[in-house]
């Protein structure tokens, strides 16, 4: 997985929907705030951020199936990632001299970076890889439904089931 560093502070390189997305966890680290500081932060403005353009509230299934391992618990039953414009929203009122210089690096080095860089051909090969263990994972939880539906639909044929 690709790393950007921050404010000294390794981040994962997530994406979802084509765009870098940062976590509330993932503020609180780079800006040195105590944990849950961004989602109180978020919950206090929700009404001024828009879903789908700042934010996206994701369920466990996309979680598990289209973000990188860790990026939130694999137990959690539902997890909130911010867009570049989010971000920016969410640490408008972070004005301390640390806020202005994460705040720019977050946006040149994390959000921008992708678009100011051409991928190398192993590059390439590795985000197509990345791209079909996703599809794959997709595909089997797919299965697995298609599997379940399919036994309840036997069990109905044979009366053991209404």
């Amino acid at each position: 997985m690709n790393t950007v560093t921050i404010n000294n502070k390794q981040l994962p390189a997530v994406e979802f929907r084509d765009q870098r997305v940062v976590t509330f966890a993932m503020i609180d680290e780079v800006h040195n705030r105590p944990q849950d500081t961004a989602r109180a932060a978020f919950n206090r403005n929700r009404e001024h951020f828009i879903a789908g353009v700042d934010y996206e509230e994701l369920g466990s299934d996309v979680i598990r199936t289209e973000l990188p391992e860790g990026t939130f618990s694999k137990f959690a039953p539902s997890g909130i990632v911010l867009f570049e414009s989010g971000y920016l929203m969410l640490t408008k009122p972070f004005n301390d001299p640390l806020s202005w210089q994460v705040q720019r690096e977050l946006v040149n080095s994390y959000f921008r970076q992708k678009q100011s860089q051409t991928l190398t051909e192993i590059e390439m090969i590795a985000a197509m890889a990345a791209d079909a263990v996703r599809q794959q994972k997709r595909l089997n939880n797919v299965e697995e439904q298609i599997e379940t539906v399919t036994e309840a639909v036997e069990n109905i044929k044979r009366g053991s089931m209404r």
